[in-house]
Parts: C-alpha cells; sequence; structure tokens
C-alpha cells in the first residue's frame, strides 16, 4: 500500500496541511522515516497506560481516545485524518491517559522518538512545527476540536425502498455544487462490479466528501458504507412507518458501546408540510444524536442540512433579561436580512420565551410582531399578584398566553432543532431541554424565583434558567456548529455608583415621583435576577470568547418587566445589530 502512488499523493496531502511551510523534501522524508500502520474498525492504536514514546499522525480515516476513570469509560473525543495522537508522551515521557480505537479501516504514520530526533536534527523547523501544533491543541476548546471531526463519509440510508429518495439527493448535490464543497454521490451501481476493499481504498486517496446512498435492497453494501462511513444518515418518510426497520436491527445502529457511530434521522416532509405533529414517536424506539426535518424543495432546509452534515452549522444562542427580550425578534431579523440561516437556536429565560416563539412561527416575522402586540397589550405580568407564599405573581396569565399561542407544540417538533435551559431547584443542576412541550418548558426557563411559581417538570421542581446559565452559550457545543452568535441583554461591565450609601424608601419614592433622577438605583425586578444571575456573568466572559458573534445589547432605560415599550425594545434590537454587523469586516463576515 506505502507504494501505491495515489495513496502516497494524498499522505503527502495531508502532511502539508499538518505541518503548514515545510518543503516538500522534508514531508517526503518524514513519510520515509515512518512506519505506515493500517487499522481494522475496533482495533487500537495504545492502550491506556501503555509506556511508549512513540506517536502517530493519521493519514486516513477516524479513531477515538476512551478513557477509564473510577472504573467509568469516558469518551474523549474523536481523531480525524491530519491529526497526531499520542505526541504527549513523546515529550512528556507520562503513559498514555486513554485508548484509541479504530472507529473505521484507518491509516496512520507511526513515528519513534529517534526517528523524530532525526527529523530535527535534518531540520530544527520540524520540532518548533510540532511544539506549535501541541500548543493549539492544547488551547482549543470543544466547539473547535468539534469542527476539526466534521465527517468525511456518510452513508445515507433510506428506510423505505418505496419512497424514492433520488429528488432529495439531487437536492443536496445542487447545494454542495452551488457551495463549491468537494463531493461524490456513490450507489451501489458504483460498487457492484469493484472489489469491496480495493474499492473503498481507492476513495480514501480523495479529499472529497464521499456520500453513500444506500437501502435495504442492497444490504451488503448497506453494512459496506456503514463500515467506512464516519455520519449514518437515516431517511424517513415522516408520515410513513415508524417501527424499527431490518436494515436498522441489522446494522445496529443504536447498539450502545463505546464505538457507537452518529445517526442523524432525516424526516422528509412534502414542500407545503405543515407543522409537524408527534415527532417523539421515531424518537423514543432509537438512540440518535440528532433528527433534522427537511421540507422538499425548500431552499433554507436544503443548505440547513448540508451545513449540520458538514459541521457546518450556524447556531444562535440569546440570553435572559425579561421584557428587554423583545430586542431579541430585531436583532434575528437583522441578522436574517442579512443572509445569516439560523440552523440550531438556544435561549435561556426571555432568550427562550423570544426565541421558542420565532422558531415555532417558522421566522414569520408579520405573525411574530402580532404576538408580541398581543401579548404586551394583555399585559400578562399585570394584575397577577398573589399572597407572596413562593412567588410574587400567579404566573397564570402567562401560562394561559403561552398554552393558546404554542398549543401542543413539542419541542422536537419544531423545524429548526431548539433548546431551552432550566434551573433543576430538585437536583441543583442545570437542565437543557430538547424535547416536550414548548409552553410548559419556557414557562419554567423564565420562571425567575420569588416572582413567578417554579414549574413542576417529571416530577422536579425547575425555577428560571439564568440562575445557572444565562447565555447557554457551552449548551450550543453540542450541535455540530462551525459558528455561533450570541446575544447578551445583560452587561458584564462594571456600574459604580457615586453615592455613599443606599437611599431609603422613601428617598426613592420622592426621587421617582419628581423625577429628579439624582439616584439612579436598580429596580426591584432587576435587582433580583441580576443578583440571581452573577455566577452565570462569569459563565457568560468565559465562553464569549468562543464565538463568531458577540452582541451586548445596550437596552438601559427599558424595565425589566415593562413591556410597554415593545415595539421600542425590538427596533432598538434591530438598529443595534445592523451596526454591529455593517462594522465587521469581510473576512469577519462568515456568512
Amino acid at each position: 500500500m506505502k507504494n501505491n502512488p495515489g495513496s502516497e499523493r494524498k499522505w503527502l496531502s495531508v502532511l502539508a496541511k499538518l505541518f503548514e511551510s515545510l518543503d516538500e523534501n522534508l514531508l517526503r522524508q518524514i513519510l520515509e522515516k515512518g512506519k505506515i500502520l493500517e487499522f481494522n474498525t475496533g482495533e487500537t492504536i495504545f492502550k491506556q497506560g501503555d509506556t511508549e514514546k512513540n506517536f502517530f499522525i493519521v493519514l486516513s480515516g477516524r479513531f477515538r481516545a476512551v478513557a477509564e476513570t473510577n472504573n467509568k469509560m469516558k469518551v474523549l473525543g474523536d481523531i480525524t485524518e491530519g491529526e497526531p495522537v499520542g505526541e504527549f508522551a513523546l515529550f512528556t515521557g507520562a503513559a498514555r491517559s486513554a485508548t484509541v480505537y479504530a472507529m473505521r479501516p484507518s491509516v496512520t504514520l507511526e513515528l519513534s522518538e529517534s526517528e523524530y530526533l532525526d527529523l530535527v536534527g535534518l531540520q530544527p523547523a520540524f520540532a518548533q512545527k510540532m511544539t506549535s501544533i501541541i500548543l493549539n491543541r492544547l488551547k482549543s476548546n470543544s466547539l473547535q476540536k468539534k469542527i476539526n471531526d466534521a465527517p468525511k463519509n456518510i452513508a445515507l440510508i433510506n428506510l423505505q425502498e418505496s419512497h424514492e429518495i433520488t429528488p432529495w439527493t439531487e437536492l443536496i448535490e445542487k447545494e454542495f455544487n452551488k457551495t463549491n464543497v468537494a463531493y461524490q454521490k456513490l450507489d451501489y451501481d458504483a460498487y457492484k462490479n469493484e472489489d469491496p476493499n480495493s474499492f473503498f481504498q481507492k476513495l480514501e486517496s480523495s479529499d472529497d466528501m464521499k456520500f453513500f446512498v444506500c437501502s435495504s435492497e442492497h444490504s451488503e453494501w448497506s453494512k459496506q458504507c456503514y463500515a467506512y462511513s464516519d455520519l449514518i444518515v437515516i431517511a424517513a418518510e415522516f408520515n410513513s412507518d415508524c417501527e424499527i426497520h431490518a436494515l436498522e436491527k441489522e446494522l445496529e445502529l443504536y447498539k450502545d458501546n463505546l464505538l457507537h457511530k452518529k445517526v442523524y434521522l432525516l424526516l422528509l416532509h412534502p414542500e407545503n408540510a405543515p407543522n409537524p405533529v408527534n415527532t417523539i414517536r421515531w424518537l423514543e424506539k432509537r438512540n440518535i444524536d440528532l433528527h433534522i426535518h427537511f421540507r422538499k424543495d425548500h431552499a433554507n432546509d436544503v443548505a440547513r442540512f448540508c451545513r449540520i452534515i458538514t459541521n457546518r452549522a450556524i447556531g444562535l444562542v440569546l440570553s435572559g433579561g425579561g421584557a428587554k427580550g423583545y430586542a431579541h425578534i430585531g436583532a434575528v431579523k437583522a441578522l436574517m436580512e442579512s443572509g445569516i440561516q439560523i440552523d440550531f437556536l438556544g435561549g435561556t429565560s426571555a432568550g427562550a420565551l423570544y426565541g421558542l416563539t420565532m422558531v415555532s412561527q417558522d421566522f414569520q416575522f408579520e405573525k411574530i410582531n402580532f404576538y408580541a402586540k398581543d401579548s404586551a397589550g394583555k399585559r400578562l405580568t399585570s394584575n397577577d399578584y398573589t399572597v407572596p407564599v413562593i412567588s410574587l405573581l400567579t404566573g397564570k396569565k402567562l401560562k394561559s398566553y403561552l398554552q393558546k399561542m404554542l398549543g401542543e407544540i413539542c419541542l422536537e417538533d419544531l423545524w429548526i432543532s431548539s433548546y431551552c435551559i432550566t434551573t433543576n431547584f430538585s437536583t441543583a443542576s442545570l437542565s437543557m431541554h430538547e424535547t416536550g412541550l414548548v409552553y410548559q418548558k419556557v414557562l419554567a426557563s423564565i420562571a425567575i424565583p420569588g416572582v413567578f411559581p417554579p414549574v413542576i417538570i417529571d416530577g422536579e421542581l425547575h425555577v428560571d434558567g439564568g440562575v445557572m446559565d444565562n447565555l447557554p452559550i457551552q449548551s450550543m457545543y453540542k450541535y455540530p456548529v462551525s459558528h455561533i452568535i450570541a446575544l447578551s441583554l445583560s452587561s458584564t461591565t462594571q456600574r459604580k455608583f457615586e453615592i455613599r450609601e443606599t437611599p431609603s424608601n422613601k428617598e426613592l419614592f420622592w426621587d421617582k415621583l419628581l423625577k429628579r433622577k439624582k439616584y439612579r438605583m436598580p429596580g426591584l425586578s432587576s435587582l433580583i435576577i441580576n443578583s440571581l444571575t452573577l455566577n452565570s456573568v462569569q459563565k457568560q466572559e468565559q465562553h464569549k470568547a468562543n464565538v463568531s458573534v458577540y452582541l451586548e445589547l445596550n437596552l438601559k432605560g427599558f424595565g425589566f418587566l415593562d413591556d410597554s415599550k415593545w415595539k421600542q425594545i425590538i427596533q432598538s434590537g434591530y438598529d443595534q445589530m445592523k451596526d454591529y454587523l455593517n462594522t465587521l469586516n469581510s473576512t469577519e463576515k462568515f456568512w
């Protein structure tokens, strides 16, 4: 295999991407010095505790690092083409911290300590490159690692042979051609007269993304595709039989083990399909990583699917902030007018309320503005006071309105995969909700302790998500996104007061009544929510550096529970986002 010219060219290309600026002669020396090793699925490069100092470079395929701690196995991540493996042992002499398994047939280049030192002697720049690679890996966050782990080989399995999938794959192919993604679509006809091993080995010599289209009609082809793929996409007509099919069982797609391949469920809808209902019936029997709703000939759905399966999706994260959350509507409208499409959405408190309202209306802003105006007119937080045993407000008006607006829509039924955050009071932990009734999860996410009553979900009390995470950026890392847009309604800047002591209630009352504006103290609701989210603000500071767009909206002068200025707040969000986008240079406009 080492003498195969196609393979050698491919391997040199992999090394060139890893060791940028090193000349081709040195790259050839690296390849000649090292040892080419082939691994079958499930074989290990090395095991946790091993003490050898050699390291490896993945030339093709995919590996998974798994560590055992306290008698529990934990997946640390996947290692893909062009990444080094085991380099820390070479430099530190420490034992291997994990076992590394081949996820599919793969090839590596092994370099021993002596071979590494020989190469450094020939070319000191090699040592500098290795040091730079290690430092970058140590600095990279979970999101950056996920981008590097993008699948190269994808198996699309059609569950219903009676349902022709070609129109869908043609849409996908057109989208990839439009966006200049190197792409090959392969089906049984391309494979039937070939030797299986040589067929897939030849494909590895190409940098193109491979899209294997298969079904139960040719089960052997489907098995081979499964073995050589990094991602499995199960395609099914949404309104068809949701029972587990024979091919799913045969391939053991949902077997829970450490080498489990990611499985996405692609649910196909007619072009003008109504909102999905009862999506949960597809999910409750399958152990999948993500489900995707896909309307035929719907341009945004086609583009979204292609971004998702290549780990290039865009995630939008919205923060809490009471009535200031109306600004999210204006800001998102400005984003979309600039050509940005949202693939995943997550929010806390007001971010959950306004974000999931937008998603439930499929970003039709005429409908969204109607609900904004209508809800503000009904003054949902006024005249709702109760005996303050567990809260100042009953929350009944708000609950009734959300039920009327959102009905029985569940999170999994939304066209765009979305989540909201609550604080689980019973377990003192953060909860991320991706399924269940939207109105119930939103009601829990906005349940400010002391203001609104807690919400019971599965026998546990849940309160406002902002207590644990008011801008849930980290939760977005679980999705295949390459860019995150985060909108904050709460300032992380310090605010100092010129007065020496807190004025009395009487002084504050007369100051407000006479409009002197002498004290400028935060109101009761602001004090409550800001005090509750202090810890969350620190988390926000840590993660905002990892997003592509971070905008802290200035909404000074708008009350936390005052929705009478909803129109001005929406306009302010719109104007600030427009202004922000206009300040970006061309390289920052990733879309």
